[in-house]
């Protein structure tokens, strides 16, 4: 059946309205994503990490009572306070970001199903 050009017209006009409106809304976008930080704290709180919404570290604390543990122990911590800022920050971005374009938004199901950072990532910054 041939398409109506009435139809097709009007369905191009609304994708061009759906494609300014979403360039409109990136600045916004890229500076929430840019904002969120995700925190891990160990049982002690004497290990403290903060990552960005990449996963990158920013921030980390470590106390005279974290230092005296030993090198083992406390790199043991380290690693496992950054996992959990990893996983307070990818869960800040999807909220963010849920708030700003919807729940239902394709850039909000992308970030949902992207996978966590693996440990090996964490580790070589890749």
């Amino acid at each position: 059946m041939p398409l109506d050009p009435e139809e097709s017209f009007a369905q191009v006009e609304a994708d061009v309205r759906r494609a300014e409106m979403r360039a409109a809304q990136m600045p916004v976008f890229e500076a929430t994503v840019a904002s969120v930080r995700g925190t891990g704290r160990s049982r002690g709180r004497d290990v403290i990490a903060q990552v960005d919404s990449g996963g990158r570290v920013v921030d980390l604390r470590l106390s005279e009572a974290a230092l005296a543990r030993g090198a083992q122990r406390l790199s043991a911590e380290i690693l496992s306070t950054i996992r959990q800022a990893e996983v307070d920050a990818r869960e800040s971005t999807l909220r963010a970001v849920s708030e700003l374009l919807g729940a239902d938004d394709p850039i909000v199901a992308q970030l949902r199903d992207t996978e966590p950072a693996s440990p090996e990532r964490t580790l070589h910054g890749r």
